[in-house]
């Protein structure tokens, strides 16, 4: 119960903070604008990160697992090789998380007959009949953006799609910078060491 409340103060606090932006609809400077138009993307993120965590519990599964089905689901068969390289997992932490998913018969893997080697992963019955249950109704919402013109819906997805960019470029650069901290804190440390 205690959960519940929190999730539904949380909803509540992001529909403030939207409303908020709607208030003062005719924005005077192109500075307000670009302002206006990056909270919307940060709190239909957050919004979006709210929905997936609800998804992940109902599945039983962490987000990870969630995106990997996601990719799945998105692209059809894979190999684990390609699943690697579409989320960005190492390749030991992708057959560790497809062990699970198999386990809890989200996956199963496929021998490819014509190469005994390739073995390729897809979502089972299962993992696509929760899938139906939890993003059905999200599918149906989508309904809503028949609203928009032709020209407008263009509007929205080059914007998305170059918020995506943006991000990837900026999640590679957070990474660069965790893997030169490490090497720092590793050559600190060894400099500080007794030799042998």
């Amino acid at each position: 119960m205690g959960e519940q409340a929190g999730h539904a103060g949380g909803n509540r606090a992001l529909a403030g903070e939207a409303a908020a932006g709607k208030k003062h609809p005719e924005t005077s400077t192109r500075q307000d604008l670009v302002g206006a138009a990056g909270l919307a993307a940060r709190l239909h993120q957050n919004a979006y990160d709210r929905f997936e965590d609800a998804a992940a519990e109902y599945f039983g599964v962490n987000r990870t697992a969630m995106r990997c089905m996601d990719v799945l689901e998105r692209v059809g068969r894979l190999t684990a090789g390609e699943i690697a390289t579409q989320t960005g997992l190492s390749s030991g932490a992708v057959t560790a998380l497809l062990d699970r998913l198999e386990r809890a018969d989200y996956v199963r893997r496929i021998r490819d007959p014509a190469d005994r080697r390739r073995v390729w992963v897809e979502l089972t019955a299962t993992a696509l009949k929760l899938a139906a249950e939890v993003y059905g109704p999200l599918a149906e919402a989508m309904a809503e953006f028949d609203r928009y013109s032709d020209a407008e819906l263009r509007l929205i997805t080059a914007y998305t799609e170059r918020g995506s960019e943006l991000l990837l470029d900026l999640t590679a650069r957070v990474e660069e910078m965790r893997q030169r901290r490490d090497r720092d804190g590793a050559d600190r440390d060894g400099a500080g060491a007794d030799p042998p």
